[in-house]
């Protein structure tokens, strides 16, 4: 004889058990479950790392603005943090560009305006 929580017992008796869509194809999940039966996504708790915060972290030092393919598509994201996260990234990128600009400025005054062969 089966147990059933009290949850169970009334989606059971109502016919109606809580669904939800999955982030990454749309189809139609049960609540509980950790993984689409359609496409085999991760939900919820089961999202990989580089969906989670610390991950975007991650990535943007590791790829810069490419980070932002997975800031976009994070099921765990808000939209007010993932437009946040799109804004720093952005400075970040452009302050990165701007140290390597001011280093080549650097080595092209030490050289003497010299031009590097091609």
């Amino acid at each position: 004889m089966d147990v059933w929580t009290d949850k169970e017992l009334v989606d059971a008796i109502s016919g109606d058990p809580k669904s939800i869509m999955c982030w990454a194809c749309g189809a139609n999940i049960d609540a509980g479950d950790n993984y689409c039966r359609r496409c085999g996504k991760g939900q919820g708790g089961c999202v990989r790392w580089y969906y989670k915060h610390w991950g975007v972290l991650v990535l943007t030092l590791a790829m810069g603005p490419f980070a932002l393919y997975f800031v976009w598509r994070s099921p765990v994201l808000s939209r007010n943090a993932k437009w946040t996260y799109t804004a720093l990234i952005s400075l970040f990128t452009w302050y990165v560009a701007g140290v390597f600009y001011n280093f080549w400025l650097f080595f092209q005054a030490m050289l003497g305006g010299m031009q590097l062969p091609y």
